[in-house]
């Protein structure tokens, strides 16, 4: 098997640390690199990571139900619509999920999925049922797209949870982008996926990831049947980063029902750890091609966010936003270990 790309250096510094009578102490940085991904990490344990459940209410006061677009009582009145070649009833529907265009889009295909009527739902709240109708309707979204043969190539669904992650709204919801070409880090992953399988004669680079996170045992956190759930080796975020594959999957169009249910129930007891462990937010983007691509196989990623108390400081800063480097106090196969429990119940 060709060599995937995990690299990792330790590097040794020191200081004379006031709280222990200015006595010499050694700090080892441990430097990673994906080269799959292009993303470094720096695993730093010794700094700071919640400890305290946060406290929603500010928000809340902030984005009352009275006010929310997305809430029943103003719903009708302030979320876009479809044109009637798209669908007749201006927003696609099932049960209390909706899906319509974003006001202000990213993209010219950006549109935003509410799960429900319901304002917040904390993390313990998205069970597999409650998660269910707001990616079905995103589903349907791109089925429809592809009815029309708009030429789109490929699609992301993503996930901003409460305002440490950058949502703008308190009510869940998600988005979706569909596309012709790649956003920039999902082409790095297809540039990443094709390099493998020139240089390895075939090789397809998710497939032996899979196989190397196997042999290693320290990041694999669940084999679920078809959903591969995983620790990343050098995460995106200062909590770490949870990876999620279709196994096999090379389109959107690939993934059953049950495939997603598999990966709703995945991701609801992700979400019942980051509830449990006093994360109160997260980022969350499947990727995933809108025709067939064999060198690539339908995947995502979930990165927890948070805010440094006292002061509500972001978790980002120079490093990750100036730099391209992350830093990061959870250790990746620590935060493996904590999270198999959830895959086991």
């Amino acid at each position: 098997m060709r060599d995937i790309g995990f690299r990792m250096e330790i590097t040794r510094g020191c200081y004379r640390n006031p709280f222990q009578n200015f006595e010499e102490k050694e700090i080892l940085i441990e430097e990673r690199y994906d080269e799959t991904t292009g993303v470094s990490s720096r695993i730093l344990p010794y700094r700071v990571r919640p400890a305290q459940k946060p406290d929603i209410a500010p928000y809340l006061e902030k984005s009352p139900e009275s006010l929310c677009p997305f809430c029943p009582d103003l719903f009708d009145k302030l979320t876009p619509k479809f044109p009637p070649d798209v669908i007749a009833q201006g927003r696609f529907c099932r049960k209390e999920a909706w899906l319509f265009p974003n006001a202000f889009p990213y993209d010219a295909t950006n549109t935003v999925a509410i799960f429900s009527s319901r304002h917040f739902l904390a993390l313990d709240q998205f069970s597999p049922e409650t998660l269910r109708d707001g990616f079905g309707v995103c589903r349907d979204y791109f089925f429809r797209m592809a009815e029309m043969q708009k030429g789109y190539q490929y699609g992301s669904i993503n996930w901003n949870y409460m305002p440490p992650s950058g949502g703008g709204l308190i009510h869940p919801h998600l988005q979706t982008v569909a596309g012709k070409k790649p956003t920039n880090f999902m082409r790095r992953l297809l540039a990443s996926a094709q390099n493998y399988a020139a240089a390895s004669g075939g090789d397809n680079l998710w497939r032996n990831i899979l196989l190397w996170e196997k042999q290693a045992a320290q990041r694999l956190i669940a084999d679920t049947g078809v959903v591969y759930w995983l620790a990343a080796f050098s995460p995106k975020g200062m909590a770490g980063e949870i990876d999620f594959f279709f196994k096999e999957k090379t389109s959107f169009f690939d993934l059953t029902e049950a495939n997603m249910d598999e990966f709703l129930q995945g991701l609801s007891r992700v979400l019942l750890y980051l509830h449990v462990n006093n994360y109160m937010s997260f980022n969350l983007s499947l990727y995933a091609t809108m025709t067939p691509e064999k060198h690539f196989w339908v995947q995502g990623k979930i990165v927890p966010r948070f805010e440094l108390n006292p002061l509500g400081t972001s978790d980002l800063n120079y490093f990750e936003k100036l730099h391209d480097e992350i830093i990061c106090p959870v250790v990746p196969e620590q935060l493996c270990k904590e999270l198999q429990p959830y895959f086991q119940a």
